[in-house]
């Protein structure tokens, strides 16, 4: 099997919006898309089969590595009863008929991939397949429930007689679609539940897969692009005299906020770019630093200006009072392929190549760019050098847009690094401050949440910025499961001059880290062992106790660890996916040697158990960069860190043995593994290093207070 590129709460707020379009949406999906006459049969929007047999599914969702491009074709192929190995996969466009029917929009991202897709892709595998079986049994005179389908062919099983897809198509594509179909149980499932093998990766080990920065057209020229080195600031005034006169130079462009050269190569623009006087307005906000922005924090947090978004129970008049404050810092996405696209403009039409998550609201900002109706906007979608939230973001996308345009030529934009980290919409910080009132045994009657952050839905779903809070910021604050008596949430939406966005585990990273960490404190406090305490709190909550026990039964935590070597353990529920950790570390002085991670979750059911333990593995790996090492600063209006010097992450040496393990529940409780990996790792990791040095360690990264991984 092969892919090809086709040529031609944040939750819970979204899906309000978006609930009375899901008829619509589903409706959407068994339309037959426009093909030429030697295409092959269109049964859906999804499933087209070729009379040599091939069966064509369609890829909706963005593949950056996640292994979403394997498990959502491989849903379609299982209803389908497709030939695994005579599948091949092409890249959806942009189309009503391809949107996330949970919230009624095409992106890829908040782990929504499988969540949202994975009722639907069932319903068109196996509206497929009965349009098959219904082509099969009339010409055979036979009752269709007689017939099933596998392996690429349809099988009358009174009689053995056997019809290949191929030769079906088009029959079964007169067919009507079935109002309602029969899905297969998981006993009957042959593809789902098993390691298939990722589809994306031969191409990336032979060096065939096209990302972004490989993609090639006639005629392309590239652009390197300068932008205002403080945020809001602008071109005062920029000389083109010495770029135009260098070799391959074609011209210099005005962009909003920057400056661009474009050249016949890319290394010639960028050596006319560094040649480019330019002198920029500083704008409003040249006296900012981390200093005063933090400060604003601290107002906030320490204010009366609060939003209470959720309650439950009644507060407590007794019980000892304990308080602890959190801190999580700014963040950029630092994906290892930077920003780029490519854009060719004509008077009637414009074309977009890129690593993009969103295509959807790409096609509608460049059309608005442009002032060009949005149909006459194609996206098609590269693969992702990693993605992050970053690409749901159109800056990059408008600014080729906006530059093939003024040069009348197809035109590929890159960012260098430094432009990629100092104009990124960053993970934005996050201060929490958890106060409970404890009991005489140690156990809660109740807690009071507060957290300060900016919002995060802003720049990626701008209505939200109407609304009265942003629900992304309160992930993991409402998704409850101790067993509290009063447990309230409040909020305070900080203004603040950093473009802020989605990030990987988005709320549920910062919120959990204080959460786990608090829940933590109290334990220790009343020298009650923290998985046993955590499992108190969850009461008969059978699923959430399952994934706590299985990590600490494969972490060995009834056992005493070797000497020196301390235990952490946090527990969580994030993107409807159960996580726990155990992380075991010992401590020399700063230096911190990770000796072991463990991780148990529950997605609902693995689909592809591999690609699950990858994604756990990776955000374990993301999880130990975010607590150590990564975080972006400011000084004089702009982002001071400008490449992996300065901004690191996790090297392979520093990388600690994992074991990664996982229960099934229920296929209806469907759970993304795609941002989870890092949410309990960190707050395990902190509890740990409180068991090994008794001291708690509550602001991020852990390089503020000294300590580096060993």
């Amino acid at each position: 099997m092969r892919p090809l590129q086709n040529e031609i709460g944040r939750r819970a707020f979204l899906q309000t919006s978006a609930a009375g379009l899901a008829g619509l949406v589903l409706s959407g999906q068994f339309k037959l898309i426009a093909q030429n006459r030697n295409d092959p049969v269109a049964l859906n929007a999804w499933v087209r089969i070729g009379t040599d047999d091939t069966v064509t599914l369609i890829a909706s969702q963005a593949e950056m590595g996640q292994g979403a491009g394997t498990t959502l074709p491989a849903v379609l192929a299982e209803e389908l009863g497709a030939d695994w190995k005579r599948v091949r996969l092409v890249q959806a466009p942009v189309d009503t008929a391809y949107r996330n029917p949970r919230i009624n929009w095409q992106f890829t991202g908040n782990s929504e991939s499988t969540t949202g897709f994975f009722d639907l892709l069932r319903q068109m595998g196996a509206s497929a397949r009965a349009m098959l079986v219904a082509a099969a049994a009339e010409r055979w005179n036979v009752a269709p429930e007689e017939c099933i389908t596998e392996s690429g062919v349809v099988l009358h099983l009174p009689s053995g007689r056997r019809l290949r897809f191929g030769e079906l198509a088009v029959p079964a594509s007169r067919k009507a679609p079935p109002k309602d179909v029969e899905l297969k149980q998981p006993a009957e499932w042959k593809l789902l539940g098993r390691s298939l093998g990722r589809v994306d990766i031969p191409a990336k080990l032979d060096g065939s897969a096209i990302f972004g920065m490989d993609f090639r057209i006639p005629g392309m020229v590239y652009a390197a692009i300068a932008l205002a080195p403080t945020f809001g600031g602008k071109v005062k005034r920029h000389d083109r005299t010495p770029a135009i006169s260098m070799p391959g130079v074609i011209d210099v462009v005005e962009i909003p906020d920057g400056v661009a050269v474009v050249a016949d190569g890319y290394w010639r623009a960028r050596k006319a770019l560094a040649q480019t006087p330019i002198e920029w307005e500083e704008g409003p906000n040249a006296s900012m630093n981390t200093a005063s922005l933090m400060a604003q924090y601290r107002a906030a947090l320490d204010g009366e200006q609060w939003m209470r978004v959720k309650v439950s129970g009644f507060p407590s008049a007794t019980g000892e009072t304990i308080a602890a404050d959190y801190e999580s810092q700014f963040m950029a996405h630092a994906t290892m392929e930077p920003m780029n696209c490519t854009a060719r403009v004509t008077k009637d039409q414009c074309e977009i190549w890129g690593p993009i998550q969103g295509q959807e609201l790409t096609r509608l900002e460049v059309a608005q760019t442009l002032q060009m109706p949005p149909e006459r906007v194609l996206v098609h979608r590269t693969y992702l050098g990693g993605g992050f939230g970053r690409r749901l973001w159109t800056d990059f996308s408008r600014q080729a847009a906006l530059i093939s345009r003024a040069v009348g030529r197809p035109v590929q934009v890159i960012w260098s690094r430094e432009t990629d980290m100092q104009h990124d919409i960053y993970r934005p910080a996050v201060l929490n401050r958890l106060t409970a009132k404890v009991d005489s045994s140690g156990k809660p009657l109740s807690l009071s949440h507060r957290l300060v952050s900016p919002s995060i839905l802003q720049f990626v779903y701008p209505p939200v910025t109407q609304a009265p809070f942003d629900p992304s910021c309160l992930e993991g604050t409402l998704e409850w499961h101790y067993r509290i008596p009063h447990w309230e949430v409040e909020f305070h939406q900080l203004k603040v001059p950093v473009p802020t966005s989605v990030l990987r585990t988005t709320g549920y990273g910062p919120n959990l880290f204080a959460i786990e960490s608090f829940i933590d404190e109290l334990a220790h406090r009343v020298k009650q062992d923290p998985y046993l305490y955590r499992r108190d709190l969850l009461a008969d909550n059978t699923r959430a106790i399952g994934v706590l026990d299985l990590a600490a039964e494969k972490s060995n935590w009834r056992q005493k660890p070797a000497p020196g070597h301390f235990r952490g353990i946090a527990f969580a529920e994030a993107f409807r996916t159960m996580t726990a950790h155990v992380v075991e570390l010992s401590v020399r002085g700063r230096e911190v040697a990770i000796h072991k991670v463990t991780c148990a979750f529950d997605c609902g059911i693995a689909l592809d158990p591999d690609i699950c333990r990858s994604s756990m593995e990776a955000g374990i790996a993301w999880g130990l960069t975010c607590a150590f090492k990564s975080q972006i600063t400011f000084d004089k209006g702009g982002v001071e860190q400008s490449n992996f010097h300065d901004y690191q992450l996790l090297t392979i040496a520093e990388m600690p043995a994992v074991e990664i393990h996982y229960q099934n529940s229920d296929t209806r409780l469907l759970g993304g593994t795609g941002e989870v990996g890092p949410v309990t790792l960190i707050p395990a990791l902190t509890n740990a290093l409180f068991a090994a040095t008794g001291t708690r360690y509550r602001s991020l990264p852990l390089s503020r207070s000294g300590l580096r991984l060993a």
